[in-house]
């Protein structure tokens, strides 16, 4: 598949033959938003990269072991599977992270964000919405510190779906700052943020009618944590020694706003199966150090992003 054909089915507008276009506006000046750079449909990408794989779907590791007789995976409810190397694409929550290398924690970044979403008629989208992005897919809007952004999810003959982000350093105090809130817990939303929403004045469309309080309320709103990670070079190491490499999110985590998770990790994918080619199984070590400085610069810069996103050019976090 060429890269037209590729980005004609899976633009996220692609039904109105739209290509995705990203907003050039410079609220994260460092993401890359050259030419070939678009917003794709995500459930579509994710059909595409499962056509002829042998994918095992409704299975959960409970708990990994390793030692010199090999690794040893546990499967929740189910028999356990032996394995001499194990790849892990499990994502920030990594499993096979938490019982094989417990010391590579998650960072929660001092960032408050909600995110909601919502369905509009085509009719509603093109009244509200199409005189403010035009061609492009995501919109922005900064208030002080308070970053506003608008993006299209899916774009159909029928309707449109909206998704919507508030986000904002955190305060002292902050009681919409909560880093140990409960993994399942992303939809308690406390009452301060709609009266942060009130608060905003003279927003223009359509950033006034997405993010009315009222119309809020009744929308699916998620409460994100900004988190980032990174195993160090001995922790890597002695995993890959071990047989096991972590890529992706599970061992090079970045924050979903300034970030550029997914892409990092299919890249990893796609380097890896390339170094196995050439390489074989047995040099998983030289793969883990060969990507290292790209993993830690990766996490570094996104960090640096989500900040001056919100007016901190030089913060530290």
């Amino acid at each position: 598949m060429d890269e037209v054909l590729f980005r004609e089915k899976l633009a996220i507008d692609s039904m109105r033959q739209g290509k995705g276009e990203v907003s050039e506006d410079a609220l994260a000046p460092a993401l890359n938003t050259d030419l070939g750079t678009f917003r794709c449909h995500r459930g579509r990408l994710e059909k595409l990269l499962q056509e002829g794989q042998d994918i095992r779907w409704e299975h959960t590791v409970q708990n990994v072991t390793s030692s010199s007789q090999g690794i040893v995976v546990q499967l929740k409810d189910e028999k356990a599977l032996d394995a001499d190397i194990l790849i892990g694409t499990d994502g920030v929550h990594s499993q096979i992270r938490k019982s094989l290398a417990p010391e590579i924690e998650l960072k929660v970044l001092p960032f408050v964000v909600f995110n909601g979403k919502r369905q509009f008629t085509r009719s509603e989208y093109q009244e509200m919405f199409e005189s403010k992005l035009g061609a492009r897919t995501v919109v922005h809007e900064r208030h002080g510190d308070i970053v506003l952004e608008i993006s299209i999810n899916e774009y159909t003959s029928k309707h449109v779906d909206v998704s919507y982000t508030y986000s904002r350093p955190a305060r002292d105090d902050d009681p919409l700052h909560r880093p140990d809130r409960a993994i399942p817990g992303p939809t308690d939303i406390p009452e301060e943020f709609y009266s942060e929403l009130e608060d905003l004045k003279d927003l223009q469309r359509p950033f006034n009618t997405i993010f009315e309080a009222t119309k809020v309320r009744k929308d699916r709103v998620l409460h994100w944590l900004m988190r980032s990670t990174l195993g160090g070079p001995a922790e890597v190491d002695h995993l890959a020694k071990q047989g096991v490499l972590l890529v992706g999110d599970a061992v090079h985590a970045m924050p979903i706003l300034g970030g550029e998770g997914a892409n990092n990790a299919m890249k990893d994918g796609v380097d890896l199966a390339r170094h196995i080619v050439e390489n074989g199984i047995g040099s998983l070590q030289n793969f883990a150090d060969s990507r290292y400085q790209s993993w830690k610069s990766g996490v570094k810069e996104s960090e640096q992003r989500l900040a001056e996103m919100h007016g901190q050019a030089k913060a530290s976090l």
